[in-house]
């Protein structure tokens, strides 16, 4: 064999190595990115929840104020919660967008994804 014949296959060999990592790293990028939308919607349903439970708290509340201020101040705030609507048509469109991603990809439902999560808390 020659000299350059022993090159090219080394050249061959390593370009068949090269491909190899190329779609390995491309994969585990695919992963990762799943993986942070995952957790970016984590956060955001964390956020919601939050949200939600701080307005419970001054929905519920029998409290009319004490002056036209205080009573001003509730007024607008009770009136916020009406926004949830807003929040939560969002907060669902993307659960949808992640959940199709996913599937579409080859990947576990969400339900099967979010359950270790719900788990572990």
């Amino acid at each position: 064999m020659h000299c350059s014949d022993q090159i090219a296959v080394k050249q061959s060999q390593v370009d068949k190595l090269y491909a190899g990592l190329k779609d390995l790293a491309g994969e585990r990028r695919a992963k990762l990115d799943e993986a942070l939308q995952l957790f970016m919607l984590n956060r955001e349903v964390d956020d919601l929840e939050q949200w939600i439970a701080e307005r419970e708290v001054v929905a519920g509340s029998h409290e009319l104020g004490q002056d036209y201020d205080h009573v001003t101040v509730s007024y607008f705030t009770a009136s916020s919660v009406c926004s949830i609507r807003k929040n939560g048509a969002y907060l669902k469109k993307n659960v949808f967008c992640f959940e199709n991603s996913c599937c579409g990809r080859g990947s576990k439902n969400l339900h099967e994804t979010l359950r270790p999560l719900a788990v572990s808390e």
